[in-house]
C-alpha cells in the first residue's frame, strides 16, 4: 500500500475525513463518489439559518429594502405633488387669464405624470 492511500484510509477510519475529501481527476460535482447526490448532510445550525431564511424571505425586509422602498413612496408623492401643484397652476392661470401661469402648470402636470409612470413601471416592492 501507497504512502497516500495509507494516509487516507486512516484519516477515513478516524472520521476526519470522507471519500468526497479526496476525489481524483474530474469529480467536482462527486460524479464518481458512492452515495453522492441527494443525501446531503449539513450541520444542524446550518438547516436552522436555511429554514429561517426561507420563511422571513416574504415577511421581513433588509435595512436596503426598506431603504429603497421608502425612498420609492418619497418620490412617488413628490411626483404626485407635482401633478396637483401643476392643476392648480392650470386652474388659477385660466381664473387670472394668465398664458404663462397656465403654461407652467401643464408643464408641471406632464413631468409628473411621466415621473410617475416611470416610478410605477419600476417598483422595487413585489
Amino acid at each position: 500500500m501507497t504512502s497516500k492511500k495509507l494516509i487516507i484510509l486512516t484519516a477515513m477510519a478516524y472520521g476526519l475525513a470522507s471519500p468526497a475529501t479526496f476525489a481524483q481527476g474530474n469529480d467536482f460535482f462527486g460524479s464518481s463518489v458512492p452515495g453522492s447526490g441527494s443525501n446531503i448532510e449539513r450541520p444542524p445550525g446550518v438547516q436552522a439559518a436555511e429554514q429561517q431564511a426561507l420563511q422571513n424571505s416574504h415577511a421581513e425586509y433588509t435595512s436596503d429594502e426598506k431603504r429603497m422602498q421608502k425612498k420609492y413612496k418619497a418620490n412617488l408623492r413628490a411626483a404626485q405633488d407635482l401633478i396637483t401643484k401643476g392643476e392648480k397652476m392650470l386652474k388659477d392661470g385660466e381664473k387670472k387669464k394668465d398664458d404663462k401661469m397656465q403654461k407652467k402648470g401643464k408643464i408641471l402636470k406632464e413631468v409628473g405624470e411621466k415621473r410617475v409612470q416611470e416610478l410605477k413601471e419600476s417598483n422595487p416592492s413585489p
